[in-house]
Formats: C-alpha cells, sequence, structure tokens
C-alpha cells in the first residue's frame, strides 16, 4: 500500500480511482488469493491484528468489518476465535474513543452487522466454537444499538444500523435469539421507569416476529406487562407491537384486541392499554390511510376507530366480547373519577394517571355509546345515566400525553 500514490498516478486517466479504492481494491485482491499465496495470508493475519487493526484508517476497517465472511473462509479455527475477539474490542475502543466521531462509531457497528450476517449465510462452514464466537460479538453489538427514535444528524444512519442489525439477526438460531431477547416480569417492575434495554428487546421482539424469525406466541407472554407499564415508557415499544400484530393472521389479531382491552380493567396504566387498542384498531380499520400516530389521537379516535372495526364483517365474530371488555372498562374508569372527585385516588390505578382520568372517561363513553347497540338494555341505561364532563382543554391532555413523541403516520 506504500506505492499506492505511484500506482494511482500510472492509471489512464479516464480511470477515476480514489486513494481509499484502491486500497480496497488491494485487500479485496488478497482476500480472493490468500489461499493460494501464503504471503498474502500472513499480510491479512497482521492486518487483522488488533495493535495494526486500531491504527488503521476508518474507511479501511469498515471494509474489513464488512468481509468477515472472507477473513472465516481463509484463517484457521483458532484464528477465527481471535479475529472475532479482536473485532469485538476494536468495538469496544471505537465506542469510547474520542477519536471516532458518531457517525464513524454508527458505521462501525453498521460494517460489522453486516459482516456477521455473511457469516451466518455461511453457517455450515463453522464450527459451533466459530458461532459461539459470532454470537459474542452480535450480543455486544446489540448492547450498543442506539434508539431507533433519536434526531439529529445521526438519524439516518441510525436507522440504517438498526435495518442491517435485524437482517443480520434474522439469521440468527432461534434459541440463541430468545437467550439474548429475554424479558422476565422483574424487567417491568425492579424499577420506577422501564429500561432502554427492556424496551428495545421488546422491539426487536416485535420486528422479528414480523419477520418471521420468532414466532407471535413469544410477544403474546409479554402483552400483560406491556399493557401494565407507563405510556411514556412503552411506547415506542406499543407502536412496533401494534404493527407486528396488524400483520398476524386473523384469529390471533381478534385475541390480541380482546385480550388489550381486558387487560384495560385491571392494569394499573389504564391509558397505555387504552392506547394500544386504539393503535390496533387504528392499523386495522379503514380509516388507517389518514390517521396520526400519537399518544392523544390514538385514545381520541378510538369511538371511530373501533366502531369501524367492528362493522367488518371479520372482525363481528368478536363484538360482544369486546364491547363486554369495554364496558367493564368504562365502569372502572367511572368509578375511579368518581374517587378522584371525591379526593380520593384509586388503589389499582397508579397516581401517574390521575391527570387524564377525565379524558379517559369521555373516550370511553363516546366508545360505549357508538356501540351502545351491542349492550344490554340495562348497561344502556345505565350508561345514559353516566355523569360526564362535557367540557375539558382537550389541548391540555394532548400536550401531556404527547410532551416527548412525534406525530407519525399510522404504518
Amino acid at each position: 500500500m506504500r506505492y499506492e500514490s505511484q500506482v494511482a498516478g500510472l492509471l489512464a486517466q479516464d480511470i477515476t480511482f480514489e486513494r481509499g479504492n484502491l486500497r480496497e481494491e488491494c485487500l479485496l485482491f488478497s482476500l480472493s488469493h490468500a489461499n493460494q499465496f501464503d504471503p498474502l495470508l500472513s499480510f491479512l493475519d497482521e492486518l487483522c491484528d488488533i495493535p495494526r487493526l486500531r491504527v488503521l484508517e476508518s474507511r479501511l476497517q469498515f471494509f474489513l468489518l464488512s468481509h468477515l465472511a472472507d477473513l472465516v473462509k481463509i484463517f484457521s479455527g483458532s484464528r477465527i476465535m481471535k479475529l472475532f475477539e479482536d473485532v469485538a474490542e476494536l468495538l469496544s475502543w471505537s465506542t469510547c474513543s474520542e477519536s471516532c466521531d458518531p457517525l464513524e462509531k454508527i458505521t462501525f457497528r453498521i460494517s460489522c452487522w453486516s459482516g456477521l450476517k455473511l457469516c451466518l449465510d455461511e453457517s455450515s462452514h463453522h464450527t459451533q466454537d466459530y458461532k459461539s464466537s459470532m454470537e459474542k460479538c452480535m450480543e455486544f453489538l446489540f448492547t450498543l444499538l442506539p434508539s431507533a427514535h433519536t434526531d439529529g444528524p445521526c438519524q439516518g444512519k441510525i436507522f440504517e444500523e438498526w435495518s442491517e442489525a435485524f437482517r443480520c439477526l434474522e439469521k440468527a438460531q432461534q434459541g440463541w435469539l430468545l437467550d439474548l431477547l429475554k424479558v422476565s416480569e422483574v424487567n417491568f417492575t425492579v424499577a420506577n421507569s422501564l429500561s432502554f434495554e427492556t424496551v428495545k428487546k421488546i422491539q426487536a421482539i416485535a420486528k422479528l416476529v414480523q419477520s418471521g424469525s420468532l414466532p407471535l406466541t413469544v410477544l403474546g407472554k409479554l402483552k400483560a406487562c406491556l399493557l401494565d407499564c407507563r405510556s411514556q415508557d412503552i411506547w415506542d415499544a406499543l407502536t412496533e407491537v401494534s404493527i407486528t400484530v396488524q400483520h398476524a393472521e386473523g384469529n390471533a389479531k381478534r385475541q390480541w384486541l380482546i385480550e388489550a382491552l381486558e387487560i384495560s380493567c385491571i392494569t394499573r396504566f389504564p391509558s397505555t392499554a387504552l392506547q394500544f387498542v386504539g393503535l390496533l384498531c387504528g392499523s386495522c380499520c379503514i380509516y388507517r390511510p389518514v390517521l396520526i400516530v400519537d399518544k392523544f389521537t390514538v385514545l381520541s379516535d378510538l369511538p371511530v376507530t373501533l366502531t369501524s372495526l367492528l362493522s367488518d364483517s371479520s372482525w363481528m365474530v368478536v363484538a360482544d366480547s369486546v364491547v363486554s371488555y369495554l364496558w367493564a372498562s368504562t365502569e372502572r374508569i367511572y368509578e375511579w373519577n368518581k374517587q378522584l372527585k371525591g379526593g380520593f385516588d384509586a388503589e389499582s390505578i397508579d397516581k401517574s394517571e390521575n391527570d387524564i382520568a377525565c379524558f379517559l372517561l369521555l373516550v370511553m363513553h363516546q366508545a360505549c355509546v357508538s356501540l351502545k347497540d351491542l349492550l344490554p338494555s340495562e348497561k344502556q341505561l345505565q350508561l345514559a345515566n353516566m355523569v360526564v364532563p362535557a367540557n375539558m382543554d382537550v389541548h391540555e391532555f394532548h400536550a401531556r400525553l404527547n410532551f416527548d413523541v412525534k406525530s407519525l403516520p399510522l404504518l
């Protein structure tokens, strides 16, 4: 590579060959012929050793990371294990290094995900030892995966990183994925707010269910815990889960709707369960193309979206069950509002929900009115006698629910 400038100068003037491109071509040549020429193999062996790898220019580091599958084919078993150890060390170094700007750090990770994906494509050539080494790298990379909803100049790159990460994870063994993404009830109760790592795992599970890498039942096991969290903690995961359920088989979708409404009758955070109901109804009803996803709108639209959904012949079969739980949830919210009006908190509902109690009552009352024909006559009478606040500052509720959330088209 020391003669690169001289070689580039000898190239025909009508050929545009950047310095970096020429170096990459040299590496590609070495990868292609290392099995036939020991000096090339020695060259790559030295180049991929961590002390040398660290001082390479970023572009060449990215190139080597994205060609891990080629390196695996030419290195011996023990050298492959060391290669993945060095890759993990390089990633750790790049994460902490002040010499790498944020975009470079993301590109490091994208290149590594890309390289690992190609390694998994060649999985039949690997022993279990190699897989274990690769899985350790993927596990470390997953911990570095940032929020997909980060603003700023890196937003596009972060989206690319998530896409590349899941193209790679889709190739991994299901058993390992389940271990990597394991979420227990403890994760939902260990702190006052849900950790980003837990939310990220739920998002990952939802995406992998969408791709068919994991069954929907894995997500279903988290349903009760998922809908018993503060909305501001779980919103990103809720939207991803709703997209996943939207594309599920009809019976599964209907069961999710019924159980979400059932959970709204007992959860400490009824707004979260009802937001999910709103997301699911909105994504499956005829109004989907014109709906907006934010915490306020999915609730305020619920009387319309739920009514529209149940008018569909494929959803009519569960209309009675849905309306039964809708009414039970409405009664609960009505009693909660009466307690608050009397100066008491509801024992079964978190105090953080108190600010939107009136708004939830209005939404649920309107939904029941829209579907009153499906209620028994005595329930219709109770509905008519409910005292519901008529004048509320809707803009205030919108601000409370969406202080940290962007409005997005409903996918």
